[in-house]
């Protein structure tokens, strides 16, 4: 049976739209629109959009929740006549909403599975056969942070403080979510910072390509990924992270090196980077044994996981 899917997304280049366009990629089989709907202010094209799609479809599948709650205040009689399943990204709004309006609802990590149980976990997942295993490793001192937002929760000034402190080139991809943060952070790498902003994939994965290790920063509670960790660890890059997200769900011991200081801890970032950039045979072994325990988490099989949550709901 053919189903008509739509997903509701919070905008067309978000994080939670790429994993979305994912499942739809990788189901033909399936009849699957993606919708991007303000969780504020949606214009008059995303409600014609999702009206209309409304009507059309046999599962609302909503991908970011506060875009839900917008649909459903402003088109209240559709919204109740489909059955509904919901993906929850954020680890800081779990018990917003009791979700019993929903079929199913979806977490991405274990934690989140924990504060949900009657959830079902289906894990964050990339596609591999674009994010290749890099055979030519970069040996110079490079670090790299790819991040979707430059602000303050991220923990990129830090990192950009610690690089310019050890002379290392610190690469900084990323969108410019706090102009003055950003500014701040410019200012504590110094010269050895190189931004790099609001570039396409191909030019994503190289940074990759051209960093010896990857950071991850974020403060606790914020993060559900975060995506480059995999991105980083599928392309070969040793990967340094706080204990945030999915991270604790992938780490085994010996796949990448756990930052145990708050983010705002310098000099515990510049003794991790330093010890780890300074032991090339660590991090050559650490780079291998990353891509392999992630090997299992590729899009193909994370849109096998919504086929089977889709034909569930519609039970």
């Amino acid at each position: 049976m053919l189903m008509n899917i739509i997903q509701i997304v919070d905008t067309e280049k978000s994080a939670i739209a790429i994993l979305a366009r994912q499942i739809k990629r990788h189901n033909p089989d399936l009849n699957i629109k993606t919708a991007a709907f303000h969780p504020k202010k949606p214009d008059k094209n995303q409600i014609d959009n999702v009206h209309n799609l409304l009507k059309w479809a046999d599962i609302i599948d909503c991908q970011y929740w506060k875009s839900g709650n917008k649909v459903k205040e402003m088109m209240p009689e559709l919204w109740h006549s489909k059955p509904k399943m919901l993906t929850h990204y954020n680890p800081y709004n779990l018990h917003e909403q009791k979700w019993t309006e929903y079929k199913k609802v979806v977490v991405v990590n274990n934690y989140q599975k924990s504060e949900l149980p009657q959830a079902e976990l289906i894990p964050l997942a990339i596609d591999q056969k674009f994010f290749t295993f890099n055979k030519d490793y970069c040996q110079q001192p490079v670090v790299n942070m790819t991040i979707a937002r430059i602000e303050s929760k991220k923990g990129c000034l830090e990192v950009a403080e610690a690089c310019n402190q050890l002379k290392y080139l610190f690469i900084l991809v990323g969108r410019i979510s706090d102009d003055s943060y950003f500014k701040k952070t410019i200012a504590a790498g110094g010269k050895f910072i190189n931004y790099r902003g609001n570039i396409n994939d191909p030019l994503v994965r190289s940074s990759y390509y051209e960093s010896a290790i990857h950071v991850c920063n974020s403060i606790d509670g914020f993060e559900s990924g975060t995506m480059p960790v995999l991105e980083a660890m599928s392309c070969g890059v040793p990967v340094v992270s706080r204990l945030v997200g999915h991270v604790p769900d992938i780490y085994n011991g010996n796949n990448m090196v756990i930052h145990e200081g708050k983010q705002e801890d310098i000099e515990g970032i510049k003794t991790i980077l330093k010890t780890l950039m300074e032991d090339k045979d660590k991090r050559l072994k650490m780079r291998a044994l990353a891509a392999e325990s992630i090997k299992g988490r590729t899009d193909i099989w994370r849109a096998g996981e919504y086929a089977n949550a889709y034909k569930k709901v519609m039970i």
